[in-house]
């Protein structure tokens, strides 16, 4: 049952950052005023806004995949293989049924995204602030980017973790029990302490991914000689090129 979640995590993953830098573009552009600059008082909202909209994205690519893997634990005979459950739920019940757990992955990768992100900019925004040194060594530069990913998981571990305890707890049902019934078992078994279980093992594993996932990215970044404003560079360049091409025709 483990395939179909590699294979969510591993499209999500590859698009995670993609879309929180497309959308965190777009808001910059809109919000900015004629001057030519955001206000400093909007650079947190825009954050955590293009980091909401791409985990929205995020919950629908994850879903489909965690509906079959669901599926297939709670009832094994369901079908002889994954892509026998896929095809079995899409002839039986409809593609709707692959996103009905969208909203909780919403409630879990929403709150995720918005600590890992702003937790990890400012973060290191602070670091390079104290240490101004650090943007010009490449071993500094990446150690800033690690701490920023460490503190980054252990924030997005805590804030999703009662969404991740309810999802943990459907995977476990032998039924397709659904996010407010499974919500409602943990909370009987334990209380409110239930939906944080687990919470060391997440911030563990988080820190670790998060760190790991912003150490690639900027080593690649770095690898390939591309500076942070270089994109920002590029596409401002190729907007006004349109524009011009646009107000020419």
């Amino acid at each position: 049952g483990w395939e179909p979640t590699f294979l969510g995590f591993f499209l999500w993953g590859g698009t995670s950052y993609t879309l929180t830098e497309f959308f965190r573009r777009l808001l910059t552009s809109s919000l900015s005023s004629s001057g030519g600059g955001v206000s400093p008082s909007l650079e947190v909202p825009i954050i955590l806004g293009s980091a909401a909209i791409a985990a929205v994205f995020g919950s629908c690519i994850i879903s489909p995949f965690e509906s079959v893997r669901i599926r297939s634990v709670a009832k094994p005979d369901f079908a002889d293989s994954i892509f026998g459950v896929l095809t079995r739920m899409v002839s039986e019940e409809g593609v709707i049924s692959l996103f009905s757990i969208v909203p909780v992955f919403m409630s879990k990768e929403i709150p995720f995204a918005m600590a890992k992100f702003t937790v990890f900019d400012l973060s290191t925004d602070f670091m390079y602030e104290t240490f101004p040194a650090a943007r010009e060594d490449l071993q500094l530069s990446l150690l800033v980017s690690v701490a920023g990913g460490i503190l980054g998981g252990i924030s997005a571990a805590i804030v999703s973790n009662p969404a991740d305890a309810t999802i943990s707890e459907m995977k476990k049902a032998k039924t397709d029990m659904g996010p407010v019934e499974a919500a409602k078992v943990i909370l009987d078994r334990a209380g409110i302490p239930g939906l944080f279980k687990g919470l060391g093992l997440r911030i563990f594993f988080y820190s670790l991914l998060v760190s790991l996932q912003f150490l690639v990215y900027d080593s690649v970044r770095f690898a390939l000689g591309i500076g942070a404003d270089d994109l920002k560079l590029y596409l401002d360049v190729l907007g006004s090129a349109l524009r011009e091409s646009s107000g020419g025709g």
